[in-house]
């Protein structure tokens, strides 16, 4: 059986991301959860931030599987808007640890001088969303609102309840997935 080296040392910095908080591990905390060596550890990654990287990376790809009607360029704003709220939800349900550890990352962005490439991937998504958000709005489809106001009014209590849910049963899973995607709608929706 091959070893996964890399799959290894990025589920070592997750675990150890989540019990000691991202600014607390070290290399050597993921050294000795993974296994391997630091050579090997940096063969792989530039450092805590790219490890960073690669997990939110992950992470938005996970989010982007479940959001794919948000994707499709015929969709209606109401199916692109419920599709990605309930992708977020969907995938927070099924990757509690991960999705914490996005919320972490997406508050320390500005401060650590490692995030530089989790800044652009961040920054970056906001740009696409925001572009999105105004051709909705130039259509008469969403209220004319700054993109970040409608950010918090569309994902904010999506995030605010994935950061206090438990372990949730699929369907349960779905039916509060339903809920916020339609809440999401109704907050923004002309």
């Amino acid at each position: 059986m091959t070893i996964d080296r890399r799959r290894q040392i990025l589920d070592a910095a997750l675990a150890a991301f989540l019990e000691k908080g991202y600014a607390a591990t070290s290399i050597a905390d993921i050294r000795a959860r993974s296994g391997a060596s630091t050579g090997s550890i940096y063969h792989f990654f530039s450092g805590k931030g790219a490890l960073a990287e690669a997990l939110l990376r992950e992470s938005v790809s996970g989010w982007a599987d479940l959001s794919a009607p948000a994707l499709d360029p015929d969709a209606s704003a109401e199916a692109v808007l419920k599709a990605s709220v309930r992708g977020l939800m969907l995938w927070g349900f099924a990757n509690p640890a991960r999705f914490r550890f996005m919320d972490e990352i997406r508050t320390l962005k500005s401060a650590d001088a490692d995030f530089a490439a989790v800044r652009d991937l961040l920054d970056n998504g906001q740009t696409v969303g925001a572009a999105q958000y105004a051709r909705m709005s130039a259509a008469g489809a969403v209220r004319n609102l700054p993109f970040s106001i409608a950010h918090a009014l569309m994902l904010g209590p999506a995030y605010a309840y994935l950061c206090r849910a438990g372990a949730t049963p699929p369907d349960e899973a779905t039916r509060i997935a339903e809920f916020f995607a339609d809440a999401a709608w109704r907050a923004v929706k002309t």
